[in-house]
């Protein structure tokens, strides 16, 4: 059974942010198994060297070397590989495993020879290993690759009785295709089922899926399981649960000084040795730009042989000081822990005067339509839950992938927690210098048409987009976001999705380049909504001075199609609306002029 416990510092039960719950909870984006990107791959870090005898090991250099393959579903087999998958059309292309030992290796290329709608299931079965000289306590190591689709399921089991019966383990469940490790490091407790008969045992690697990307694995050992092993599995910067407190505590790479607020430093902990554990505590040392803010520990606690639990510690906020933060997270235990190696993780943070992120800074993967919204106007962005009062969005900034089509025209768009639209920015026509390969960092700031007030307590959800059609458009994303943080919205179906690879969309509180007063009566961008309009779209401007004001909208071959007089009007802000009833669905160009001046919006009808 899993719990929380936490320790405040200098606070009184959990005063965390405001509750923001939007109206409904958004499903998951509809993607086929070969869309949306490449996705992002952690490295993982050493293992180290822990302590304990092997029993058994095999690196698969040598061919199966004694071990079988049953496959009682399906024709995709176990393999051993020396060099990966083979290659698919996938977009989320299955890497090889980053082995230690790449002589060779066990896989299941599924991706590569599976087919749609056929299930599989195949079993990688040891030779028959005799531990009967062994300790009673055991664990297996292995080194993985895995990405989860849909129907796949992984176990390790053991028999002691020549495959009559099986006991095993699923793992891998719900692990999703985003940010794996490579290679990732796992072990099971396999004491009570070598007991059974120690003389006689078998380990089996057992794959079940419908078409889905496959598993490899390599260096699989049979070694003692420590008897004292306090493990850090797991650590978070916030207590972010949109079940139980919506869009609050969203955790973020980039906060703006303004926005900086009271976290909730969490760790899962875990005794994974057979012995009880006492007096363990979640230690928290944070360092920021002027020094040490913090150096805590949670309230001692004893673990049972695999208990897991969450500790949180909470009552920390950032000094607020512009600059980079360093979380160091450990575990500790009376006991001297004999694999020290999963002790400790770090996370790090920064302050912006201004910038407000939730990416990791570099271009991992990008995101377009779905594909059942192929060609389709789409947007894309994230919430962003305001804490403090007085703050104002003044931009978007976006990073473009080399996919993008240069010419296509994208812009930015603000909304409310549930998805209404508040305002919105100029169309920015995309330059070859915007887009970024893999790894890059460049930003388009796309300056809202006027600033806008935050109101603190709630969510926004910051987002960019573009006209679908023959322009192709990808955005950029880097990170792993929890489910309902980012999304992707469909403008002309009302259709919205939540997404897990973090798009790199940032909101801007000040310092937008670009928002600077042009010469001439139209003062800043034009905007129309609802877009898509369907009966009724109205233009919004701004004059500086008294002028002449004309309307033109134009269809997508260049006709003009209606247009509008509106005479002299005075300085200040201006709402028209047009009657588009008429128009064929489309996309259409909304043209404000002014005696030389003219500013351009781009409108879809839809009826």
């Amino acid at each position: 059974m899993k719990q929380l416990y936490t320790i405040a510092l200098g606070v009184i039960g959990l005063p965390l942010a405001a509750q923001t719950v939007p109206g409904s909870a958004w499903p998951a984006h509809p993607e086929e198994k070969h869309a949306g990107g490449p996705g992002s791959l952690v490295p993982a870090p050493s293992a180290g060297a822990p302590k304990g005898t092997s029993y058994f090991t095999e690196n698969f250099d040598n061919g199966l070397n004694g071990w079988t393959v049953n496959t009682p579903d399906g024709t995709v087999d176990w393999d051993i590989t020396g060099t990966g998958p083979g290659p698919t059309s996938s977009t989320y292309p299955v890497p090889p495993l980053n082995t230690s030992t790449p002589g060779g290796w066990a896989i299941v290329d599924d991706d590569y020879l599976g087919t749609n709608g056929i299930s599989t299931e195949t079993w990688l079965v040891s030779p028959v290993i005799d531990l009967s000289a062994a300790p009673a306590n055991l664990k297996v190591e292995f080194d993985q690759y895995f990405q989860e689709w849909q129907t796949d399921h992984c176990y390790v089991g053991v028999t002691t009785d020549g495959g009559g019966s099986w006991n095993e383990v699923e793992i891998n469940e719900g692990v999703g295709r985003d940010g794996r490790p490579n290679p990732e490091l796992i072990d099971v407790d396999i004491s009570a089922w070598v007991a059974g008969d120690p003389s006689n045992v078998q380990l089996r690697f057992k794959y079940v899926s419908i078409w889905d990307y496959g598993w490899q694995i390599d260096n699989v050992v049979i070694k003692d399981l420590p008897a004292n092993d306090m493990a850090l599995l797991r650590t978070k910067q916030t207590g972010f649960d949109f079940d139980n407190t919506g869009l609050a505590n969203i955790e973020y790479s980039i906060y703006p000084a303004e926005q900086v607020r009271e976290m909730q430093l969490q760790g899962t902990l875990k005794n994974k040795g057979y012995l009880p554990q006492t007096g363990a505590m979640l230690n928290v040392v944070v360092d920021g730009p002027g020094g040490q803010e913090l150096n805590t520990s949670s309230s001692a606690q004893d673990y049972a042989p695999t208990v897991e639990d969450i500790v949180a510690i909470n009552g920390f906020t950032p000094s607020g000081d512009l600059g980079g933060y360093t979380i160091d997270f450990s575990v500790s235990q009376n006991e001297t822990d004999d694999v020290p190696s999963n002790n400790a993780m770090s996370s790090i943070f920064s302050v912006s005067q201004y910038e407000w992120a939730q990416d990791d800074g570099s271009c991992t993967g990008s995101q377009s339509q779905g594909i059942n919204n192929v060609g389709d106007q789409f947007e894309l962005g994230n919430y962003f839950d305001v804490v403090n009062p007085g703050s104002q969005l003044e931009g978007i900034k976006v990073a473009l992938h080399e996919s993008t089509t240069v010419g296509a025209l994208i812009y930015g768009v603000l909304y409310d927690i549930d998805l209404g639209y508040i305002t919105q920015t100029d169309d920015y026509e995309v330059q070859a210098a915007d887009l970024n390969p893999i790894g890059g960092s460049d930003f388009v700031t796309l300056p809202l048409l006027q600033p806008e007030d935050l109101t603190d307590g709630t969510a926004y959800c910051v987002m960019v987009g573009c006209y679908g059609g023959a322009e192709d458009v990808a955005f950029c994303t880097s990170g792993i976001s929890d489910p309902q943080v980012s999304i992707i919205r469909y403008p002309n179906s009302d259709e919205n999705f939540f997404v897990t690879k973090t798009p790199m969309v940032r909101a801007m509180l000040g310092g937008v380049i670009g928002i600077e007063e042009q010469d001439g009566v139209l003062a800043g961008s034009i905007a129309t909504w609802p877009n898509p309009a369907n009966g009724e779209a109205t233009v919004s401007m701004t004059l500086r001075s008294s002028a002449v004001v004309g309307i033109e909208i134009v269809d997508a071959v260049g006709r003009i199609v209606r247009t509008r007089d509106l005479g002299r009007i005075p300085a200040g802000p201006l709402r028209t609306t047009l009657d588009v009833s008429d128009l064929r669905t489309g996309l259409y160009t909304c043209l404000v002029h002014s005696g030389r001046q003219q500013r351009t919006a781009r409108m879809n009808v839809v009826h």
